[in-house]
């Protein structure tokens, strides 16, 4: 047995594991899960500060866990045939509507393109130079039960047998929704194909660890007629001692080293209960290039962990840095005079004043305002489309008429859709995007955790608690590079540099790796500590790779022990500094006193 095994053993029973439902899994397509390109209509971020790292993840979700109810907001990412997307996602509880009635809500990609660009780990350089003397020449240059007995029991209270699985159905939105018993996984399928609902090709075999009595499913499918561009986010609510993804059945259709992104809002900073928590070695992210290769490094560093389970905090601390964000003052107060806004062009105006452009929108407008498929056939997109709306309706169109005759009937009726358009724009983007918001009021504490994993090792549920009493962790990473002189003959008035990390880690380069932000990795470990997090206490160290790293970046000597701090601080390596300065003084003087 592993030291990381024997760790666990301690912490909790591994039977436990299969038994813990209730988060979300997506199956698709065989290639549904596989990573969109960066692009508004994805509602992804694509950043443009050069010190975010571009990182796209297979799975996004926002937990919110408050007096044992979970409040689940997913992204549902998809590419591939509308008739091949089928979403199943097994809870311990049958989900409620915000009113309270069962069923499923809508949510909004906003909330993940805003919540991903204020969390977005950052790495920024504060450059020194050092004052340098004149040469001869110089060059200016988803649910957890508590108990294993709870588990087994259920935490709502089990339906009795009945011939169909079936719960209840609703439409919503794009989908057609269902939520079924898990009691019979043969019953469940049945009921499925018998539906029409796509069940991807060897879901069959990861579904059972989650058939049992007392559970269930929510089944998703697209209405006929809509696209994977009409796909929007779903919210959940539902009763559960804690959250958890159940990762083994979104093995069916998952990628190699795909991210799996967590925010979780509650009363303090959220941990992975039965996976490792990596602290990152630093000394291996390209500083000089904006963190560039962090994707890499984290897949290296969780890759470390036994089982390769484990994840990464980016950042930990007040959920008010998105207050304001979703909700700004004044932002929807203009939706009600939509509905009299006969204009074309001033409605998206003013829709665009108020909407952020993705695929949610361009959805909508689409079905009343669509793009001239001689737009369209010269590659002009959606939201382009949008955006310049002014330019191509009373300018272009003027010119070349033809282009928009396939429109023409649908600018006439406009005016005779304003209020079924606002009425739509409401209740789908509006409605769910102050509810969002409203999260962040409620839970004072937000920790974005990140892991990627591949479908081999996909073999555990991961479970999310909190511990009040760890620190905060900032998404904020600052290095000092420092410039060092050269030679009196040096033709260069610089010629190396040092890094120096906030944990005390340096890196030497020489200016021409600087100048070309040349960023070897080094032969060292990935991550600096591999930890485990409990609900009380301070992180448990089972791996420590400090010393390792120390010696391979030329530093040697030895770190204090002990688990790594969330927060920047004082380095441990400058108390040995001083240790060491101390401890040179006193032979000194013990030397010239015997003399």
């Amino acid at each position: 047995m592993s030291s990381f095994q024997a760790a666990f053993r301690r912490r909790s029973h591994p039977s436990r594991v299969l038994l813990l439902t209730g988060g979300l899994a997506l199956c698709g397509y065989a290639a549904g899960l596989s990573t969109p390109p960066p692009a508004a209509a994805c509602g992804c971020f694509a950043p443009v500060d050069p010190s975010v790292p571009v990182v796209q993840a297979g799975e996004r979700i926002l937990f919110a866990h408050k007096d044992g109810e979970v409040t689940a907001h997913i992204q549902i990412q998809y590419q591939g045939k509308p008739g091949d997307f089928g979403w199943l996602l097994p809870l311990p509880d049958v989900p409620h509507k915000r009113d309270g009635g069962e069923g499923i809500d809508l949510g909004v990609d906003e909330l993940f393109t805003q919540l991903t660009s204020t969390t977005q780990p950052k790495y920024r350089l504060n450059r020194v130079f050092e004052q340098c003397g004149s040469g001869i020449s110089r060059n200016a240059a988803f649910g957890a039960s508590a108990s294993e007995d709870q588990a087994a029991a259920g935490t709502g209270s089990q339906p009795p047998q009945a011939p169909s699985p079936l719960v209840f159905k609703e439409s919503i939105g794009p989908y057609e929704a269902a939520v079924l018993r898990a009691d019979s996984k043969d019953l469940m399928f049945n009921w499925l194909k018998d539906n029409k609902y796509f069940v991807p090709s060897g879901t069959d075999t990861v579904v059972a660890p989650y058939i049992r009595a007392g559970a269930f499913f929510l089944a998703l499918k697209l209405k006929a007629g809509l696209s994977e561009g009409d796909l929007q986010p779903v919210v959940l609510r539902y009763k559960s001692d804690l959250p958890m993804i159940p990762i083994i059945l979104t093995s069916v259709a998952a990628t190699p080293n795909m991210g799996v992104q967590v925010w979780m809002l509650g009363a303090g900073r959220a941990i992975p209960r039965n996976y490792f928590h990596t602290v990152v070695n630093e000394a291996q992210i390209n500083w000089l290039n904006g963190g560039r290769n962090y994707n890499d490094v984290i897949i290296k560093a969780v890759g470390e962990a036994d089982g390769k389970h484990a994840f990464v905090t980016e950042y930990a601390g007040v959920s008010s840095v998105m207050r304001g964000v979703l909700d700004r003052s004044g932002r929807f107060n203009a939706l009600p005079s939509l509905a009299t806004t006969t204009n074309p062009v001033a409605f998206v105006e003013q829709t665009l004043n108020m909407f952020a452009v993705n695929s949610q929108l361009t959805a909508i407008l689409s079905r009343v305002l669509p793009l001239p498929a001689a737009l369209a056939s010269q590659g002009v997109s959606l939201s382009t489309y949008y955006q310049s709306f002014r330019s191509y309706i009373e300018g272009d169109r003027a010119r070349n008429p033809g282009k928009y005759a396939d429109i023409e009937a649908k600018l006439a009726d406009f005016p005779n859709q304003t209020l079924a358009l606002r009425d739509e724009l409401k209740a789908k983007i509006a409605d769910p995007t102050l509810e969002a918001a409203g999260l962040f009021n409620q839970h004072p504490t937000l920790t974005r955790l990140y892991s990627t994993l591949s479908p081999e090792d996909m073999n555990r549920d991961p479970v999310f608690s909190y511990n009040p009493s760890l620190p905060n962790y900032s998404n904020d990473h600052v290095a000092t590079l420092t410039y060092h002189c050269g030679g009196f003959f040096s033709q260069q008035r610089y010629t190396s540099a040092t890094l120096e990390l906030a944990s005390g880690l340096r890196r030497q380069f020489t200016i021409d790796q600087v100048n070309n932000a040349e960023f070897a990795t080094v032969d060292a470990p990935y991550s600096e500590q591999i930890q485990i997090l409990r609900e009380v206490g301070e992180p448990e160290v089972v791996v420590d790779n400090t010393d390792a790293i120390r010696r391979a970046l030329g530093m040697g000597g030895c770190s204090l022990g002990g688990p790594r701090s969330a927060t920047p601080g004082v380095s441990t390596s400058l108390g040995l500094l001083v240790g060491a300065s101390a401890l040179l003084l006193f032979r000194r003087r013990r030397v010239s006193s015997t003399r």
